[in-house]
């Protein structure tokens, strides 16, 4: 199967470049045509992958049972300067869910004094169980697999969750039961984002929305659900196979999904409201600081993917990560490039009748849309949401090339935990998206010029075709001003709002 996987993540590569070759206008711009293609195909795989993602959606894998062997349970909150009140609340409503199963320990890599000795003080009182590093080795999965390693082998089953990830009172009681399947190594729920207190806030929660409700529970039954990090319970007798979480990388939930997977052990994803509260990113800087590390674990995993023994849907499913990336970043950077080029410089591109390129490829390119739209029916996700989300993955764009560059050059960005709090304030990466206005305007200027002048119809076509992405590029980076300038209805608002744990 390895040999398959390989195989199909070359041919993605390779057939754009075919086409390439039948195709291209300018040999000083061939490169450009290349990644258009590339761009253009992975559009379609990951519409194809999502559709099929949302046709396994509607099935049901697995079912809660009743009654079921009781585990012995560690329930670990990771902590790193975070606000001591945060970790007080959380604590007390991971201490009430796990019950007499185990123990709630509070891993703190906290480097203040004063909120590492407060956070001690509130373990103290409360009954958890304090440890505290003075190494950083490994940041959060450093911190979890030091745990293992000193008492790993007291607990069946580990329970991880940020400072800011809350869980129900009848989590442990709802998910322990799936682990009476021996080859269960995981069971994970969607993250929650609850308290929204700016644009980029509630951008991120519209984000999340698909991959929770659609894609994973479409792998799920595909079999490919990954850890995400928080709200997880993970069987400690699997992550002592496969050498404990892979500290290799900045994401260390993907890379140990992969080699879990790759041992024959299965995962289980449950779409349930499990957890009830969660800090969204505030600022711009801090969700550029989360899209980036995550993008950049998700370079880092290409070969580990690439070397991933499992089935080829499974494999599909976490190329088509990184092709998300991929295309998020770099790839957009060129999907805007071309028809600025095309239209300030007069350089060609594509060698294609642009009549034909328009009838075929923008019914595709608007249905999918359509479809994204249609598999959210039911939530408040809507159009209002979709734009949000297109919105926010423009303004990440420079970050992500940031991540793949540092990729590519073998550079290890310093981790950095997605800041909490604070007050909103302008980006200076909004000087970006204001350069872009201006660039994007020049060049309808231009199209127009140049519209009025041309006799050839063809050419014609070409500005109209190259002119409607402008305009559509325009309209997104249009949008992006909501986010950085836009002010939420209330100061902060809770979608959740729940108290149960504060006292």
């Amino acid at each position: 199967m390895k040999i398959i996987n390989i195989l199909v993540f070359i041919l993605i590569f390779i057939i754009p470049l075919i086409i390439t070759l039948f195709t291209y206008s300018n040999i000083y711009a061939l490169i450009i045509t290349y990644f258009l293609w590339l761009t253009m195909e992975i559009g379609l795989l990951t519409f194809a992958l999502f559709l099929d993602d949302f046709v396994k959606s509607k099935k049901i894998r697995g079912k809660f049972v009743e009654e079921y062997k009781k585990y012995k349970v560690a329930a670990l909150v990771v902590s790193f300067n975070e606000d001591p009140e945060t970790v007080r609340i959380t604590l007390n409503a991971v201490k009430e869910s796990l019950g007499d199963l185990g123990e709630t320990y509070l891993l703190d890599d906290s480097t203040v004094k004063e909120i590492y000795e407060k956070n001690k003080q509130i373990c103290e009182k409360s009954g958890v169980i304090y440890v505290h590093r003075e190494s950083r080795r490994g940041y959060k999965a450093g911190a979890i697999n030091d745990f293992i390693k000193s008492y790993g082998k007291n607990y069946d089953i580990i329970g991880i969750f940020d400072v800011d990830q809350r869980p129900i009172k009848t989590f442990f009681k709802d998910l322990l039961p799936f682990f009476s399947d021996p080859e269960i190594a995981f069971v994970q729920i969607p993250q929650a984002y609850t308290k929204l207190a700016s644009r980029v806030s509630l951008g991120a929660y519209y984000q999340q929305k698909p991959f929770f409700e659609v894609v994973m529970e479409g792998r799920n039954v595909a079999g490919s659900a990954f850890i995400l990090g928080t709200g997880v319970l993970i069987r400690t007798s699997v992550l002592e196979k496969v050498g404990l979480l892979d500290e290799s990388v900045v994401t260390e939930d993907l890379a140990t999904s992969i080699n879990i997977h790759s041992i024959g052990f299965k995962s289980i994803y449950v779409n349930y409201p499990g957890i009830w509260y969660g800090e969204a990113p505030l600022t711009v800087n801090a969700y550029l600081i989360q899209q980036g590390r995550w993008s950049l674990g998700n370079f880092q995993s290409t070969w580990k993917t690439l070397n991933a023994d499992v089935r080829p849907r499974v494999f599909l499913d976490y190329v088509s990560g990184l092709l998300y990336w991929l295309k998020e970043g770099p790839l957009t950077a060129i999907e805007i490039s071309a028809p600025l080029i095309f239209l300030i410089f007069h350089i060609y591109i594509l060698k294609v009748n642009p009549f034909l390129f328009a009838i075929i490829y923008y019914p595709i390119f608007l249905v999918s849309i359509i479809f994204f739209i249609y598999s959210m029916k039911g939530s408040e996700y809507g159009i209002r949401g979709f734009f949000y989300h297109q919105f926010l993955e423009l303004i990440m764009m420079p970050s992500v090339i940031l991540s793949f560059i540092a990729w590519i050059l073998g550079m290890k960005k310093p981790f950095k935990v997605t800041p909490k709090g604070g007050k909103p304030k302008i980006s200076p990466f909004v000087f970006l998206n204001i350069a872009l206005t201006a660039i994007f305007l020049f060049s309808i200027y231009n199209a127009y010029e140049w519209y009025t002048v041309s006799s050839n119809s063809l050419l014609k076509y070409s500005i109209i075709v190259n002119l409607s992405w402008v305009i559509y590029f325009l309209f997104l980076n249009t949008g992006t001003f909501i986010i950085y300038f836009g002010k939420i209805e209330n100061e902060e608002k809770l979608l959740i709002e729940n108290k149960q744990y504060i006292s």
